[in-house]
């Protein structure tokens, strides 16, 4: 099991210098990773709000070992091409430590800026887009004509960089972009729309539907626990890690800064 410190990108969080030393601290005190909401505005207009590549490239420049990413960058929003540039200049960066999650990305930050956001247009984009971005990263010259991109004779240097994708289960269509991923972060809400951790058994679903999609065998699963009062104890994160979860964020959502800094400090769980 590797831990990670998961955090949103606006209000308190909106500063890249703050994100900047929360990552800094994630490395001292001994975390595996660091990882940022990519948004455009905040869902509460809480500003500000910090652009995940720009903060990322500090974080790749202030930290040596974390592995670092936006978590998740929502594709259907984005130009493939683009975000392929992105991610290889920063895996180049970082020397090879960049995560990439792709998923749909919050349904505000299409219509306010004039876009849709009917989910089932956002999940053929992401479709269509994640199997376009793994060719971009192959660094094979890519021919694409599809429903929603094109790409002639485009060829980017070859770039070895872990694609996960993000969906909400239950699901009632295949999980999104996941042909070829190497990582999943399922997201689950209770009775109440809060998120939850999935259940041991809801792993098991969780996985086969991930891999039935076209996800690779024995791929990372992160989980993360928005409400949960701290980090897991090592008994909680044993029987996970038993299960095949292979990472769990430390949520800074609910939290300030400092009480986020507190924490890390203590250290991940150990199992």
């Amino acid at each position: 099991m590797r831990y990670a410190a998961y955090v949103k990108s606006f209000g308190e969080y909106g500063s890249p210098k703050v994100l900047r030393d929360l990552a800094r601290a994630t490395e001292d005190h001994g975390w595996d990773g660091f990882f940022v909401w990519d948004l455009l505005s905040s869902p509460t207009y809480d500003p500000p709000v910090a652009d995940p590549w720009v903060t990322l490239a500090a974080i790749a420049q202030a930290t040596s070992r974390i592995l670092i990413g936006p978590m998740v960058v929502p594709l259907p929003r984005r130009r493939p091409a683009k975000l392929a540039l992105e991610a290889g200049t920063l895996q180049d960066l970082s020397n090879g430590r960049l995560i990439l999650g792709l998923g749909t990305g919050a349904g505000w930050d299409y219509t306010r800026f004039g876009e849709s956001a009917k989910r089932r247009e956002l999940a053929e984009r992401l479709d269509e887009g994640a199997d376009l971005l793994h060719q971009f990263l192959a660094g094979d010259p890519v021919e694409h004509e599809g429903r929603y991109y094109r790409a002639t004779d485009v060829r980017f240097p070859a770039s070895a960089i872990p694609i996960w994708t993000s969906g909400f289960w239950p699901r009632t269509g295949p999980v999104r972009g996941a042909r070829n991923a190497d990582g999943l972060f399922p997201q689950i809400r209770d009775e109440a729309d809060d998120f939850r951790l999935p259940t041991i058994d809801e792993l098991a679903t969780i996985r086969a539907d991930f891999e039935k999609s076209g996800g690779r065998q024995n791929a990372d699963i992160a989980i993360w626990s928005p409400s949960q009062a701290g980090a897991p104890d090592a008994a909680l994160a044993a029987q996970y890690e038993e299960a095949g979860v292979t990472w769990w964020f430390q949520d800074g959502s609910e939290i300030s800064p400092e009480e986020l800094h507190t924490r890390l400090a203590a250290g991940p769980p150990l199992t």
